[in-house]
């Protein structure tokens, strides 16, 4: 699987949440946040994004993101 360098820009961010869905759905079969391995959260009009230790850098949660608040670009040297 190839690997990603994830880039964020959180201004970006409507708190969708579609990028936890796609990637709990992808690792976890199902559509739950808590089974993210990223992580948003909205404070107020602010939004903080995270990645938790089990993310594999696959970049489907930028692959579904509709805000270009995450994009990826294939790390070096990775086929």
């Amino acid at each position: 699987m190839a690997k990603y360098d994830i880039t964020v820009a959180a201004d970006n961010c409507t708190g969708c949440l579609r990028c936890e869905l796609a990637c709990s759905d992808a690792y976890a079969k199902t559509f739950s946040t808590a089974s993210a391995r990223i992580r948003v959260v909205m404070t107020g009009p602010d939004c903080e994004i995270s990645f938790t230790d089990e993310c594999v850098e696959c970049g489907i949660c930028a692959d579904n993101c509709l805000y270009d608040t995450l994009s990826k670009e294939r790390k070096e040297g990775d086929r």
